[in-house]
């Protein structure tokens, strides 16, 4: 038998004190954080100090949820 999907809630939050800095959670679980960095965004994932690197922030969007799936399911 196959499992049904799950519809998971991903929330992107500005950080007040820094702009141009967010953090992904899903629902109650940090994910990681995006900043910016001249033209690019860097994707920080919570367990990891090596940032991703993208030109949109949908890209260090995606990046950090492909990470997070890989890691966690």
């Amino acid at each position: 038998m196959s499992s049904r999907k799950k519809t998971v809630e991903i929330n992107l939050k500005d950080i007040s004190s820094d702009p141009e800095t967010y953090e992904l959670w899903d629902r109650k679980k940090y994910i990681g954080t995006i900043k910016k960095d001249g033209d690019r965004y860097l994707s920080f994932v919570e367990s990891n100090d090596t940032p991703f690197k993208s030109v949109k922030l949908d890209d260090a969007i995606n990046e950090l949820l492909m990470q997070y799936n890989l890691h966690n399911h």
